[in-house]
């Protein structure tokens, strides 16, 4: 009697990865120079953006929604220039801060069994929120640390926030830089 094989056990071997861009878009309270100021992490997320439309990477963008009341319509934000999203990549819009509180995301990264690098502007909450959930279902994900942005308050300043977000990423997935993360991902190519 032949064998049967689970094409499941290789599952997690011939999905790519895929890049979850948050929070690039403009929000409500962020003015245009609060962009400008984090010119150094936009530039690091174009630059593993356009390494992953290099490799055929699945790109996602997940913006947050905010209603104005309970009764009025949703106000999709428009994106920053230069990462509008193409024709190809998945777009999920979030009312709850984990991009797994939107229901095709979460059936997205089950494909991909969880692999997935996450950078963006201000989603500093959504990157922990996200990376608790990834944890709990047992995904496997990069976080980009230069490559999200932090803004500060009263309470403490950008910096303090990164640095804190950066172990406490640690502790649920892999912590990288976006250079590293785009050779990983060449050499990945080169190999399949």
């Amino acid at each position: 009697m032949p064998s049967v094989i689970d094409f499941l056990e290789f599952k997690g071997f011939t999905t790519p990865p895929a890049l979850v861009l948050v929070g690039l878009h403009q929000h409500p309270e962020q003015r245009l120079e609060n962009v400008q100021a984090c010119s150094a992490v936009l530039s690091n997320c174009r630059m593993v953006l356009a390494r992953a439309r290099e490799c055929g990477i699945p790109i996602a963008h997940v913006r947050t929604l905010y209603p104005k009341s309970a009764s009025s319509r949703l106000r999709y934000p428009p994106w920053i220039a230069g990462f509008e999203p193409m024709r190809s990549d998945m777009v999920f819009d979030l009312l709850q801060p984990s991009c797994y509180s939107n229901m095709e995301f979460s059936r997205a990264m089950d494909h991909s069994n969880g692999n997935f690098a996450i950078a963006g502007m201000f989603g500093h909450t959504t990157c922990l929120a996200t990376a608790i959930d990834a944890h709990h279902r047992g995904h496997e994900f990069s976080y980009l640390a230069d490559a999200i942005a932090f803004c500060g308050d009263e309470s403490a300043p950008a910096h303090a926030y990164r640095d804190a977000v950066g172990v406490i990423m640690a502790m649920y997935g892999t912590v990288t830089n976006g250079a590293r993360w785009s050779r990983r991902i060449s050499l990945r190519q080169t190999v399949c």
